[in-house]
Formats: C-alpha cells, sequence, structure tokens
C-alpha cells in the first residue's frame, strides 16, 4: 500500500507541475467534456490513414510494465484499450469523463503469463490545449490470471490526444495494487506507461 501511496503522490505533483507549465502556452483554459473529444482539431491525417491507423495500433508492440509479487520483480508488455463517455458536469468548462476498458498483459515467468484485467476510470482534466489534454485517473476493476483472482484500484496520469474523429490516443503512466480474493495469495503491484486506446463513438 505505500508503494502507491507514494506513485500517487509522484503522479499528482507531476500533473500539477505539468499543469501549471503548459498554462502558458497552450490555449482554450481549462478542459470541457467536448473538447477531449470534438472540440479539438485532430492531427492532419487524411481519410484512408484515419481508418486504418486503429489497425495500425493494434498491431504495434505492446507497453513496457514492472510487475512485483512474492517480492520478486518481472518485466511485462501490456496493451489497452477504453471506451471514453460523459460522467460529470462540473461547469461550463469543465467536465470529468468516464472510461470502461480492457488490458491483456504478459509477464516473463515460468508461469501464470497471462493477465486479464476489466476495469473503470474516472478522468479529471488538469489542463487542455489546442491538441492534447492532461488528466488524472483515478479507477479500478477486477484481475484474473486464469488461476488467481483479485481486485485493484489504480490511478495515473495521462495525455489524451483526438487522433480523428470517434479515436484517441492516451500516453499514460499508471500504477495500481492487486488485491487477491483468497488471503493466501499473494498481491499483485504493477507500473507501466505507454500508448494506450481511447474510443469515443458519442
Amino acid at each position: 500500500m505505500k508503494r502507491i501511496l507514494i506513485i500517487v503522490l509522484f503522479i499528482a505533483v507531476y500533473g500539477i507541475a505539468f499543469s501549471q507549465q503548459s498554462g502558458n502556452t497552450v490555449s482554450g483554459g481549462r478542459l470541457s467534456l467536448s473538447s477531449v473529444t470534438r472540440g479539438y482539431a485532430p492531427m492532419n491525417i487524411n481519410a484512408e490513414g484515419s481508418g486504418i491507423f486503429p489497425v495500425l495500433l493494434l498491431l504495434s508492440p505492446f507497453n513496457p510494465m514492472l510487475v512485483v509479487e512474492n517480492e520478486k520483480a518481472y518485466f511485462a508488455l501490456t496493451k489497452e484499450a477504453a471506451l471514453a463517455f460523459p460522467f460529470i458536469s462540473l461547469g461550463p468548462k469543465k467536465s470529468t469523463i468516464g472510461k470502461v476498458g480492457f488490458e491483456y498483459s504478459y509477464v516473463f515467468r515460468s508461469e501464470r503469463n497471462d493477465h486479464l484485467r476489466a476495469f473503470i476510470d474516472f478522468c479529471y482534466p488538469l489542463e487542455a490545449g489546442d491538441f492534447a489534454a492532461v488528466l488524472i485517473n483515478a479507477g479500478g476493476g477486477y484481475f484474473t490470471d486464469t488461476k488467481k483472482a483479485g481486485l485493484f484500484p489504480q490511478v495515473s496520469m495521462g495525455i489524451l490526444a483526438p487522433f480523428s474523429s470517434g479515436f484517441a490516443l492516451d500516453l499514460y503512466i499508471k500504477a495500481r495494487e492487486t488485491f487477491m480474493l483468497k488471503k493466501e495469495e499473494a498481491n499483485i503491484f504493477d507500473l507501466s506507461l505507454g500508448v494506450g486506446m481511447v474510443f469515443y463513438p458519442w
């Protein structure tokens, strides 16, 4: 639990510092719900490229992850995809969004290599620009490796960058602690960073 608290503090401090620094250079002020998606100008790509890009990203290399279990550290690769939806309006220029997602991780060790997770996150905006938004995310979900099962809280900081209509990239750093449903089984801590996929059909 101490590891989670340290990572939460690090992400919070880094996020505040980043938003203060970017506040002098980006336009648009605080983030609104619509500006997370259609309010931002997507990157300049043609229609054919935008259609094939999600497929290319699915085939791209997985993101690096550090997994700690039974006081042993393992290297892993992970990939996630999420669906974003409106959550709570905090006023005309501030809103939160929610994300429901799925994550697959491969752990490099002799057994129980496959980690599967389903999660929900609530995302609070720190700052927004013309092409991206900085978000602090907190949530949790369900974990299984087909032999063990558990529940986890997670925190992350991400830069959400809409790429085309209905699709965005999420550059993130994430930490979580997975608590096993059986007390005799060891909990799992993991730290990851990389690029996730976010879809927003609304």
